[in-house]
């Protein structure tokens, strides 16, 4: 409360004017077994029966009890096919079963008659599993065992479950829908009482179109770069005369003509820093004093080349160096040409086959021819031999 003192008095001196038990844990109730400082319930009502509020008064409490009943009837229905065998309800279990997780950092050394020094990392708690108290509070306030209650019921074997409220047992939740919403008769068989006219309310019309949202906090609306706070309470500055109270479209000093109030760039340096800044400055001029000498330390070609003019226009045209042939490519009308040229049929003069035919057809005539001069020479006449079709010249 100090710290928020020192930050908002204002939202110290709201606080302080609320009972403690309504927003402090520490001051809540060990009773109803509940630690939920939110509305949930509410607003899970007002959306369970949101399509009914729209309707009128004698349909909506119809349309509400047809909800009821039927949720009734899935409730029995999920208990008798999916909870049996089970001592606590799921949504405990696994609140359990995650405390049994945590329980595992934890030291245990008993002190007799129920009670436990539990020692979790660097803090240490009195835990009395006969009276269910825990030093953390979260026990006493929600009746689900925490993390160090776990580790003293493993102590002496006792069962987590054990421990658990009678509100959180599946005997409970039994019994809380074991009962039916029986359905009504048809609204002509109602009977007649004689009872005073239940009439709508008087409607009043307003501007606009009726909202269905509920109006939701400043810090619930979100917009693009998180959420939007009201500007109730800030003060309003004018970009004009740089006043206060006021913004650049109601200034007076604008309407009667005066230049605007430009705000000064330089702006006065506190004394306390005046030695760092000089001692900051001292430094820059040190180092770059020795970066210019390190830099002239070695030479740069650019140092042997005197300032002359740039050269002029005609000079740069007559050295441009020669210009590089455009790649051919199939866009223009020569890489198309080169294309086709490259994948057009070759014409064939002979094949290899018919070649060696033509010879051995000049070579079987050649040797017949000789034959015959051999025979007319030995002074008798041979028989020529018998050439085929083929081997004729």
């Amino acid at each position: 409360m100090d710290k928020m003192k020192a930050l908002n008095k204002g939202a110290h001196d709201w606080l302080e004017k609320m009972p403690p038990n309504t927003w402090v844990k520490a001051f809540f109730s060990e009773y109803p077994k509940c630690d939920i400082l939110l509305n949930n319930c509410c607003e899970v009502f007002n959306s369970y029966i949101l399509e009914a509020r729209e309707l009128p008064i004698l349909t909506m409490l119809q349309r509400i009890k047809s909800q009821l009943m039927t949720r009734h009837y899935n409730k029995q229905k999920e208990l008798a096919e999916n909870w049996q065998g089970l001592e606590v309800c799921p949504k405990i279990r696994k609140k359990i079963e995650r405390n049994a997780e945590f329980a595992n950092t934890c030291y245990v050394l008993p002190a007799g008659q129920g009670i436990f020094e539990v020692q979790d990392r660097d803090i240490k708690y009195s835990v009395d599993i006969i009276a269910k108290h825990c030093d953390y509070r979260r026990w006493d306030l929600s009746g689900i065992p925490c993390s160090h209650a776990i580790s003293c019921l493993r102590h002496d074997r006792i069962p987590q479950e054990s421990v658990v409220p009678h509100c959180y047992t599946i005997q409970a939740f039994q019994m809380a829908y074991a009962n039916n919403i029986m359905p009504c008769a048809d609204q002509s068989t109602w009977e007649y009482v004689g009872g005073i006219e239940v009439k709508p309310p008087i409607y009043e019309k307003k501007v606009g179109r009726p909202p269905k949202a509920r109006r939701r906090a400043p810090y619930e609306v979100q917009g693009s770069n998180g959420p939007k706070l009201s500007k109730h309470g800030v003060e309003m500055h004018c970009s004009h005369c740089r006043g206060t109270g006021h913004n650049i479209a109601t200034c007076q000093r604008k309407q009667d003509g005066f230049p605007a109030t430009e705000l000064h760039d330089q702006q006065e340096v506190p004394h306390t820093h005046t030695h760092i800044r000089r001692r900051n400055t001292k430094r820059s001029l040190h180092m770059m004093k020795y970066l210019k000498g390190f830099c002239h330390s070695f030479p740069h070609p650019w140092d042997e080349v005197s300032a002359q003019p740039l050269p002029d226009s005609s000079y740069i045209l007559a050295n441009l160096p020669p210009a590089r042939a455009a790649a051919t490519t199939t866009a223009t009308k020569a890489g198309q040409a080169k294309k086709r040229k490259a994948y057009a049929p070759r014409k064939q003069t002979g094949s290899p086959r018919m070649k060696s035919g033509a010879a051995k057809k000049s070579q079987v005539g050649t040797k017949g021819e000789g034959s015959n001069q051999q025979g007319h020479q030995g002074g008798r006449t041979k028989k020529a031999p018998r050439l085929s079709s083929d081997t004729v010249p």
